[in-house]
């Protein structure tokens, strides 16, 4: 059983990699380029960031949660 957790655990560390990794590169894209085809990403996480902020101490409590996933 220990050894399915740590498969499973290991599996969504390698997939947050690739997120995070895919985000970058939606980002640096968006940056040199413009919207690439039709994704906006910075301006999907000024959103997000901003539904954060807006949410007070519910979306502090989010972003903490989403700190702790990515670290």
């Amino acid at each position: 059983m220990d050894n399915a957790w740590r498969m499973i655990n290991d599996l969504v560390s390698n997939l947050t990699g690739v997120i995070i990794g895919i985000l970058g590169l939606g980002i640096v894209g968006s940056l040199a380029f413009g919207d690439m085809l039709g994704l906006d990403v910075i301006g999907n996480i000024t959103a997000l960031v901003s539904e954060l902020a807006n949410g007070g101490v519910v979306g502090l409590l989010v972003l903490a949660v989403l700190m702790s996933l990515l670290k």
